[in-house]
């Protein structure tokens, strides 16, 4: 029985070429674009599920309270607590710390390499699995001055010799020994480091050992391993008892300790401040994008639909003769969903080609490494079977059951019509079809003039031709002034400064604990610190709305600071200059000298902070850039210059520098890397949607061939008669936008919400949407009007 309906849909197939190569151009367009969404929506979903022990893994996270300020999270706390949970808390049965140091230079031979210094408890290999390539993971960490790498680090050092015992060199004044050569770490690891080096490094020293004893010092991230039977709740509420305890009371921020499980990590880090998580996920992006797939393959089976339901009366005959010789209904209705299921597995074959083919090119729009391969995983291969014959069964289901239903006598008797119900069906799933489309077109409008609206808003700073160059050595810091003075002596130079962070900060951005003039202790503000010197102002172009700037020439500006206006509205000062305030956190004073108008100095997703600015002499500065703002005109020469000042005063650490503008942009890759992918994805539903359009055009045109060479007899024009066929499409497609248009709203403004500044939505973005649905559907079904009406009238009423 089944190779007879596999036969029978077949010959089908084979008949019907044209209907054919639409279902299965749609069908393989929409199943790839569903492989390649769930590749990325399953790897997001596994980010650090390859731990075995993941599911009793847990971050520490802070969660401060401040009066006025509301709830900030934070992924590092003190030293301290990870030995004190395991020591008093039943259920924890092991830590992990890590903690970054900054960077420094190390050197094997002549390979010299700036690396980040991230050290770790040697109980991480213990914790994480991670690979050993070289090395024992259980001694790896345990001495100072022992070191880790990944086999790309070793290969950039050691090239193919044995990595482990060899000694790297250090601009520090020490140097490592190799212990342990790591596999590159999974993509899909929020933790992500190149060198590790041992914590038992840093003990050596005083100062760091009673840092790891201080339970007011915070910046450690740090990693629980629970007990197999405990319960991360219970641990969590003994925890706010042992922070008690231990911790010293902080009057101005009330701070709680939660645990965060590991697999959470990934798309729980959006809000959570001073976190390493390079690969922070949007969990929202993978319910879009799981829309997105569920929406081209609907798109996708409504063609099959249509399509089928709009040829039963073709198939009448068959059908009645079927029921003739005997056939019940559901043998006929699985000969149809047999046909539909060929068809979605044919579909399935060409899609895995075209998902081969182009998966480079998702990767690389994504910034993952996704394959596609069946030889270690059986699993994906089912689950690709079983999609493609869920989409053969959704598709064919209702001309299955529709079909196999008429009526025999109907049938022979040649009264089979298309009644109410089945056009009404038809217009319906139309109508769906391009609902989903507009909805994508707008989003997608949206989206652009948001990212548009972004790269053109006015930041109160003038980020273009801006050089920063990165401070990386002790040499460096101790000649600033000397590397300033030269940079300056460029005819390509304009002016340059020297500052502690700068807008649009990659680095954690200090803050400061401050307590205004006339306020009590409890009213203690947070706020972020840049040290700038006096030229800060004139490089990075920020307007001086009230007072002065720094003078090098008046010894009390050691204390002067310029404050912000979102500064002046927090501390609640109406007349700022002059005023005062203390910081509790370094205990010292200063004095306002000015204030500046705002700019934002982090991405557009957050509101203007209040800003501190303090002058380079103040002892609360440490200084990192330079930077310079330059005219243009020969940017390689005058790189090259910077480069040869820079290596004049600091032969160590290798010349690093950042076009501000570039690195401002990557505030939002992830932003604009989903746009574009949206982009491609609404383009090619609106395709699939113009697919099943065209066929029923086609088959349209088919149906009134007579009508139209009536028509044509009677006087009627090309034009006219492509009117006519095009009325009853521009009518669907417009029904469309409008039941299109509200839901769009709704979703674009969800995603708006991310951002503190954005874009109003423009009623212009609806009607240029429906404008362009309407011209693609016009030229669409134009092309099979057109067609019908030029054809000659005789060959359609010869026999008549």
């Amino acid at each position: 029985m089944f190779a007879n309906y596999l036969k029978i849909a077949l010959r089908n197939l084979r008949k019907h070429k044209a209907y054919s190569l639409v279902n299965l151009l749609g069908l393989t367009i929409g199943i790839a674009c569903c492989i390649l969404i769930l590749l990325y929506i399953v790897d997001e979903l596994s980010f650090d599920r390859f731990h075995t022990k993941s599911d009793r893994i847990y971050r520490i996270v802070e969660t401060h309270t401040e009066p006025n300020q509301g709830e900030r999270r934070f992924g590092v706390t003190v030293a301290p607590l990870a030995p004190a949970m395991q020591n008093e808390l039943p259920g924890v049965e092991n830590y992990a710390r890590f903690v970054g140091l900054g960077r420094l230079t190390i050197q094997y031979g002549d390979t010299k390499f700036y690396e980040e210094f991230f050290v770790a408890d040697p109980t991480v290999f213990d914790i994480f699995d991670f690979d050993f390539v070289q090395g024992d993971p259980a001694t790896a960490l345990s001495n100072p001055f022992t070191v880790v790498m990944t086999e790309t680090t070793a290969r950039k050092y050691f090239g193919d010799e044995t990595a482990v015992g060899k000694t790297l060199k250090t601009d520090r004044g020490f140097d490592f020994e190799v212990a342990g050569v790591l596999k590159d770490l999974p993509h899909n690891s929020h933790l992500h480091f190149d060198i590790l080096f041992s914590l038992a490094t840093v003990t050596a020293n005083e100062r760091w050992r009673a840092l790891l004893e201080s339970w007011d010092a915070e910046g450690f991230q740090t990693y629980v391993l629970l007990a197999e039977q405990a319960k991360a709740e219970e641990v969590e509420s003994r925890t706010a008892v042992l922070v008690a305890k231990h911790q010293p009371v902080d009057y101005n921020v009330n701070k709680q300790i939660s645990l965060q499980p590991l697999a959470d990590i990934h798309f729980g880090s959006g809000n959570i401040e001073a976190d390493r998580n390079a690969n922070k996920g949007d969990i929202g992006y993978v319910h879009v994008f799981g829309a997105i797939a569920f929406f081209i393959i609907l798109i996708a089976c409504i063609n099959y639909m249509n399509l089928a339901t709009a040829r039963s009366a073709s198939r009448a005959t068959e059908i009645g003769l079927r029921k003739v010789v005997g056939a019940h209904r559901w043998q006929l209705a699985r000969q149809f969903l047999s046909e539909s299921m060929l068809l979605s597995l044919l579909a399935l074959l060409l899609a895995y080609a075209l998902v081969q083919n182009t998966l480079p090119y998702f990767n690389s729009f994504t910034g993952k490494s996704l394959v596609l391969y069946f030889s270690n995983n059986g699993l994906l291969l089912v689950g690709l079977v079983l999609l493609a014959l869920f989409v053969g069964m959704l598709s064919g289901s209702y001309p299955a059951f529709y079909l196999s239903n008429l009526k025999t006598m109907t049938i022979l008797r040649g009264h089979l019509r298309a009644g109410p119900g089945q056009a009404l069906l038809r217009q319906g799933l139309v109508i769906t079809q391009f609902v989903l489309s507009i909805v994508m077109i707008i989003a997608t409008l949206a989206a652009l003039s948001q990212m548009n609206y972004i790269r053109d808003k006015q930041l109160g700073f003038n980020k273009d031709h801006l050089v920063v160059v990165d401070i990386n050595s002790g040499a460096a810091r101790q000649s600033f002034m000397a590397i300033k003075n030269e940079f300056e002596q460029s005819p390509e130079v304009e002016s340059v400064s020297v500052t502690s962070r700068v807008p649009g900060e990659w680095k954690d951005i200090i803050e400061l604990k401050v307590l205004p003039e006339g306020t009590e202790v409890n009213a203690a503000r947070t706020t972020n610190f840049f040290g700038v010197d006096e030229n800060f102002l004139v490089t990075f172009e920020v307007e001086l709305t009230a007072g002065r700037n720094f003078r090098t020439s008046m010894s009390t500006d050691t204390t002067a600071v310029l404050i912000n206006e979102a500064a002046v509205r927090a501390f609640g000062w109406n007349k700022p200059l002059g005023k005062t305030f203390r910081t509790l956190d370094r205990d010292y004073e200063c004095h306002v000298i000015g204030v500046v108008k705002d700019f934002h100095f982090r991405s557009l997703h957050e509101k203007i902070g209040p800003l501190v600015l303090g002058h380079s002499h103040n002892p609360m500065q440490s200084i990192d850039y330079f930077s310079a703002r330059i005219t243009g005109g020969n940017i390689p020469s005058t790189l090259d210059y910077l480069k040869s000042v820079h290596e004049k005063y600091d032969a160590v650490t290798p010349f690093e520098y950042h076009f501000l503008d570039q690195q401002l942009e990557d505030f939002y890759q992830a932003d604009q890397r989903m746009i574009r992918l949206f982009g491609i994805a609404t383009m090619l539903a609106v395709f699939i949607a113009c697919l099943g359009l065209f066929g029923l055009a086609a088959f349209t045109a088919e149906q009134r061939t007579k009508e139209i060479g009536v028509r044509k007899v009677l006087g009627a024009s090309v034009a006219q008669i492509v009117i006519i066929m095009s009325k009853e499409f521009t009518k669907l497609v417009a029904i469309a936008v409008i039941v299109a248009a509200p839901l769009a709203y709704w979703a674009v403004n969800k995603w708006l919400e991310g951002f503190a500044y954005s874009i109003s939505i423009d009623p212009g973005t609806f009607i240029l949407a429906g404008l362009l649905a309407m011209a693609i559907a016009w030229l669409t079904v134009s092309f099979q009007a057109i067609r019908a009406a030029i054809a000659n009238p005789v060959n359609s009423l010869r026999y008549e």
